[in-house]
């Protein structure tokens, strides 16, 4: 692998991409921009940078510089990238990542966030790209990344290893090496790094092959919790038993889950397994369901004329083609999910 290539911002000024490729510059990683969701906080190069790399067909990537000191800064950071994203398109390979450090002494000045604080605006961040389908990791220092950022919360999401030197030391697993700050191209200083591994393709399958939703329903006849399910393996339910409630979580991120019941309304969607929904003695006749970093199918077989229904993957009440699974005042007497 070991891939050669270079990070830009603005403070690099106007980048001849052309000298940066003849010299075996294999990717370039491009701020989009910093801060808060401000249009005055987009980086002034980031399209021009990344107008100049399609041209000349230089795969890059994107990153955005958190000054957040709380998750509500770190929300309004992931919107700023999101942003920024599709005014650009979908045509970047290197992921989006999200750059952790204090370069400026801005966070120490304003009272440097605790390490468990730290940790949660990354994870807030990175959940926040990752369920809009993007890859997503975390910039840091080898300091950062083996004191402030240790967590196995930050575990699963990829990272970029600033180490200058010789050879990077980071236990963990990381796909980029940043080995330098001080490479010339052209008269002109720039950070140097090297890729160690491709990830944009193997660890995308590898996390939808590992990937595990876990549900159950409540049948109304055996009035009870029947057992578990695991992705596609099975469905939940027995048929010609009307499904009353359901209870769902996953081995990675969130789901989110509603049911409409049969002559009522949508109930309020619930998160994990911090309830259930639906009613006891209650059938539903409307179901749907989404996950924070996973896509999913889902579909629901029907009490009275014994068919499945085809597979959906959209959450919208609105929406009676892809939005929920079910047909109004037709009991669902099971459940099937599936990654995909």
């Amino acid at each position: 692998m070991n891939q050669k290539g270079i990070d830009v911002s603005s403070n690099n000024g106007v980048v001849d991409f052309s000298k940066v490729k003849k010299d075996g510059y294999d990717f370039v990683i491009i701020r989009c921009g910093y801060g808060n969701d401000e249009v005055s906080q987009d980086d002034k190069q980031y399209k021009n940078n990344i107008k100049k790399c399609e041209e000349l067909n230089i795969p890059y990537g994107v990153y955005l510089y958190s000054y957040a000191l709380n998750i509500k800064e770190a929300k309004s950071e992931a919107n700023h990238a999101l942003r920024l994203l599709k005014e650009v398109g979908p045509n970047f390979k290197y992921g989006i990542w999200f750059d952790m450090e204090d370069a400026d002494g801005y966070k120490k000045r304003n009272g440097m966030p605790s390490n468990s604080s730290l940790v949660d605006i990354c994870y807030t961040f990175l959940s926040i790209l990752e369920s809009k389908g993007y890859y997503t990791g975390i910039y840091a220092s080898l300091s950062w990344l083996n004191n402030q950022l240790n967590s196995s919360k930050l575990d699963k999401f990829d990272k970029w290893v600033a180490q200058w030197g010789s050879k990077c030391t980071y236990k963990k697993p990381y796909s980029i090496w940043q080995y330098t700050n001080n490479l010339d191209i052209n008269g002109k200083r720039f950070d140097g790094n090297i890729l160690v591994k491709e990830f944009d393709k193997n660890d995308d399958e590898d996390r939808k092959e590992n990937y595990k939703i876990t549900y159950q329903i409540w049948d109304d006849v055996k009035n009870k919790w029947l057992p578990n399910v695991v992705n596609d393996t099975d469905y939940a339910g027995i048929f010609g038993h009307d499904v009353c409630c359901i209870y769902a979580n996953s081995n990675s991120g969130n789901v989110y889950y509603r049911v409409h019941t049969k002559g009522g309304k949508w109930l309020k969607e619930v998160k994990n397994r911090s309830d259930y929904a639906g009613l006891f003695n209650k059938p539903i006749d409307g179901f749907m369901i989404k996950a924070s970093n996973q896509k999913l199918k889902y579909r629901v077989h029907l009490r009275r004329n014994k068919n499945w229904l085809p597979w959906v993957s959209g959450y919208s009440t609105s929406d009676f083609k892809n939005g929920y699974a079910g047909i109004l005042n037709q009991e669902i007497d099971a459940i099937q999910i599936k990654v995909g």
